[in-house]
């Protein structure tokens, strides 16, 4: 179900090169309009994700699914410019909070008993595989479409699927809710100092996601262009290789909750995001060497950046107690989701601003950073005290 509640997630930044040229946008403006998708999903966590302290999940997962999958199914109808587009995207990202963060903790509540941190990867690793097939998807129907707006309805007509299988999964299902909780957010995940490190570290993980999911399809469709190909071809084949780059991600998030249950939190977290950052800094240098070169480091990359996403949802339920569980995802998720909308624009900056190839290397060498600086925080994280209530004593 998550899976194809979220297959339209990537259509735009596939369909990018295209909309920016038809909606004559700049590429910081091009980057907002997807920001604020993110900025949806960082907004709406601090309303919907704590009320899973107070009422069944099932109930905003439903919602979620709903908003999500018809937004995205009138976005090609209705976007006519950046403001209809943005509109509609900040609708979306508000029903993807709806859907995800309740569904892990749904998740993380039925396998309390053990194997929690591979049942969140599960969850986690099925909307990560929906919007990465969501590149090679859009990419596929791009390449014998009209237009970008037929190649994202198909898209979107496919994750409509999701609305019946829902309805299927979740009407008549509600679970009892923990505690009595609050109705608002409670700041007070931040005042705990270890629950707030994993929120840094989050923020940062997601920052350099984004940042990637975004501009890497143009990378390889600016060096597909530079090579002869149409941009409309180009586009194209670069979505659909992007999509099977991240999808590699996929068994990433699988081995990094797996990782995390045998070595500890922090430790498989670091690990994952040196490697990641490597990669950023590599790609950055190396992207106007050979496609093939760059191609094989693109499928790492994919891997790395997504394989420590679960870890960090599965910290914070740990981490936290139970009756500010809710607020404590509803802050990750709105730390994460904001540092992802914001780190794509300074890109996008970036590239505005920067003249030539030197561009893609300021702005995944900028990648990196965020990577380093995230292997700090967890390295901080592992000598607190308290980082031995995760993993079972194994931080």
């Amino acid at each position: 179900m998550v899976l194809l509640a979220l297959l339209s997630f990537s259509s735009y930044a596939v369909t990018l090169p295209l909309i920016r040229d038809g909606f004559r946008l700049t590429n910081a403006e091009a980057a907002t309009l997807f920001s604020v998708y993110l900025l949806g999903l960082a907004l709406a966590s601090l309303v919907l994700v704590p009320l899973t302290d107070r009422y069944a999940p099932e109930r905003l997962i439903l919602a979620g699914v709903f908003v999500v999958v018809l937004s995205h199914l009138a976005f090609p109808y209705l976007a006519r410019g950046y403001a209809s587009a943005a509109a509609l995207r900040l609708l979306a990202g508000a029903g993807h909070v709806a859907l995800y963060f309740p569904g892990i903790r749904l998740v993380s509540r039925r396998f309390a008993a053990g194997g929690r941190g591979s049942a969140v990867a599960a969850f986690v690793g099925a909307g990560y595989l929906g919007t990465t097939l969501s590149y090679t998807v859009t990419g596929s129907l791009l390449s014998g479409a009209d237009s970008w707006r037929d190649a994202y309805l198909g898209t979107a007509l496919v994750s409509a699927a999701a609305l019946p299988l829902a309805c299927l999964l979740l009407l008549g299902s509600s679970s009892p809710p923990e505690v009595g909780g609050r109705r608002l957010i409670s700041l007070r995940p931040l005042r705990d100092r270890p629950l707030a490190l994993v929120l840094v570290a989050y923020a940062l993980h997601s920052a350099e996601l984004y940042l990637a999911r975004l501009w890497l399809p143009l990378l390889l469709g600016a060096l597909l262009v530079r090579a002869g190909a149409p941009i409309e071809t180009a586009t194209a084949r670069a979505g659909a290789l992007a999509g099977l780059m991240f999808s590699a991600g996929v068994a990433g998030v699988f081995l990094g909750g797996a990782l995390s249950d045998r070595v500890g939190r922090t430790a498989a977290a670091a690990a994952l995001f040196a490697a990641s950052g490597a990669c950023s800094f590599a790609i950055g240098w190396i992207f106007d060497g050979p496609f093939g070169v760059v191609t094989a480091l693109g499928f790492f990359y994919g891997f790395f950046t997504s394989a420590d996403s679960s870890i960090y949802a599965t910290a914070v339920t740990e981490l936290s107690p139970i009756a500010t569980l809710g607020s404590a995802l509803g802050l990750q998720s709105f730390a994460g989701f904001l540092a992802g909308a914001i780190a794509p624009v300074v890109a996008g900056v970036l590239l505005d601003t920067v003249a030539g190839d030197a561009a893609w290397t300021l702005t995944f060498g900028f990648n990196g950073l965020l990577a380093v600086v995230g292997v700090l925080v967890l390295m901080t994280l592992r000598r607190a005290p308290r980082a031995r209530e995760m993993a079972l004593g194994r931080r």
